[in-house]
């Protein structure tokens, strides 16, 4: 009886894992066909996706050019700019910095800076705390950067901050803190300025020695050296005529590079414990507040539109960049989407639907 029941088991299990196998193809299949139509439609050269489930990566694969005119394909260790998911790595650099009892979330972020303040206004803003800022409900101006096309156009944060760039015009306080939910890329870089206060450093290397090294994310980094560069796709507009891969200031808002695998390394460590932050803290960033209806914690969005589980990460969007990472934490699942075309949101969506129909019933 007993050799009965194994072999049932066992001829149970088999079939499971064969029908998973059978899904994980029938999603390659489908993500083959309508990424090679996507791409071409919208003039976006490349694309690398990463597919993830119970915490194994079962798809990572890279689509079309990171360069047309030499003929460089995208794969996994293509160097992509990722806009404001850079977002959310700044998160989890003040997270740590809370977690040291160094910042306090509650507490007036004036209170970790020297040497700037907002510009006075009718509002209080030693009100804006740092919750406020990792929330968007501190009442900033400055919805997000453009970059430059020059290292030497590159300022300091404080500068930046004050308006003396063309990049942008200056950070102020236009709403009274935590009355309304505003998107604030301003908001991000007066987290980069805290931290570059309480560290003593500069923001790019902290997150590099904090972040980054800790989590062997060995090729992302906020500094665009020569090195950087030799494994980077080329950035193209919507007519997919390559551009200038542009430099920012504000590099907690918008300024990461990274890799696929690089981003599979950070959502791995984001389902377990590691040697970064504890679950604790990432379940508090990721907890969405009133004030965004439910859409946004600290540093990640929240969403639902795709199905009946919860995502939580972050899109990024600059100019010949368009990207996203989003995680189903109950399942230790996710999808990573990358390309370097500015027209590369219309293929990221269609990849996460597929992925996220596919996920519903798998």
């Amino acid at each position: 009886m007993k050799t009965l029941i194994t072999i049932i088991t066992i001829a149970l299990s088999t079939l499971s894992v064969n029908a998973q196998m059978t899904a994980e193809r029938e999603l390659q299949k489908d993500l083959d066909e309508s990424t090679a139509i996507a791409l071409k439609e919208h003039n976006v050269p490349g694309m690398a996706i990463a597919i993830i489930k119970n915490n194994q990566v079962i798809i990572k694969k890279g689509y079309g050019f990171s360069d047309i005119k030499s003929g460089e394909v995208v794969n996994s260790a293509t160097g992509f700019n990722i806009g404001s998911i850079s977002k959310m790595f700044t998160a989890w650099g003040i997270m740590k910095l809370v977690e040291e009892g160094i910042l306090n979330l509650d507490a007036s972020a004036s209170n970790y800076i020297s040497g700037w303040n907002l510009p006075t206004s009718e509002f209080d803003a030693n009100k804006v705390t740092i919750r406020n800022l990792l929330q968007h409900t501190a009442g900033l101006s400055v919805h997000g950067y453009n970059g430059y096309e020059s290292k030497s156009a590159l300022t300091s944060t404080k500068e930046s901050l004050s308006g003396k760039t063309n990049d942008q015009e200056a950070v102020k306080l236009i709403i009274q803190p935590e009355t309304y939910w505003k998107y604030s890329g301003g908001g991000y870089t007066i987290l980069q300025l805290i931290i570059e206060e309480v560290s003593g450093e500069s923001f790019a290397n902290y997150m590099q020695k904090n972040i980054f090294e800790p989590l062997k994310m060995e090729h992302t980094s906020f500094t665009i050296s020569e090195q950087v560069l030799q494994t980077s796709a080329k950035a193209y507009d919507e007519n997919a005529k390559e551009i200038p891969l542009r430099l920012f200031n504000a590099q907690a808002a918008a300024g990461l590079h990274t890799t696929l695998e690089d981003l599979i390394l950070f959502a791995k460590a984001s389902f377990t414990e590691n040697s970064v932050l504890s679950q604790k803290s990432i379940s508090l960033l990721r907890t969405p507040t009133e004030l965004s209806r439910g859409n946004y914690g600290m540093g990640y969005m929240v969403m639902n539109r795709f199905g009946d589980f919860t995502l939580s990460g972050h899109g990024g969007s600059n100019e010949g960049w368009q990207s996203g990472f989003m995680l189903d934490f109950d399942s230790k699942s996710g999808i990573i989407v990358l390309t370097n075309g500015s027209s590369g949101k219309n293929v990221l969506f269609g990849s996460m639907r597929s992925w996220a129909q596919w996920h519903s019933k798998n």
